[in-house]
């Protein structure tokens, strides 16, 4: 074996742990193993908190501003509002999918896939941007 490829072996190796690490926060590309039973339940909570009134069960919600529900692709979202403060790329880092913006900025509809503090960040500024927009 070179040295070529033994340092090819070892970038591989360091990049394969580094990866691994990765996912404790907030998964890898390609996890598809959602609970959106559990992240509209944590979603439910976090609107609450944020002082938005939530109704609805463990399989479905609604509230003042939009609804979101429990599916087999994860939590779908849609939240409505005047010049919501998104740009189309929030809706395509990690942990959401099939996300779409309204071209006025006034819906936006994504499934959230994974509950990190990307997701708690990007409901956050929508809810502050309801209660103080």
């Amino acid at each position: 074996m070179t040295d070529d490829e033994r340092g090819l072996d070892h970038l591989m190796e360091q990049n394969e742990a580094e990866l691994s690490f990765l996912s404790a926060y907030g998964g890898v590309e390609g996890n598809r193993d959602v609970d959106s039973s559990s992240i509209l339940g944590a979603l439910k909570r976090f609107l609450q908190a944020g002082g938005i009134a939530c109704e609805g069960d463990d399989s479905a919600i609604t509230f003042a501003c939009g609804e979101a529900s429990a599916s087999s692709d994860g939590c779908q979202f849609i939240f409505n509002g005047e010049d919501l403060p998104l740009v189309q790329s929030d809706l395509i880092a990690t942990g959401f999918d099939k996300g779409n913006l309204a071209s006025d900025r006034s819906r936006v509809c994504v499934y959230i896939c994974d509950w990190s503090a990307q997701q708690r960040r990007f409901i956050e500024r929508l809810v502050e941007h309801h209660l103080h927009g």
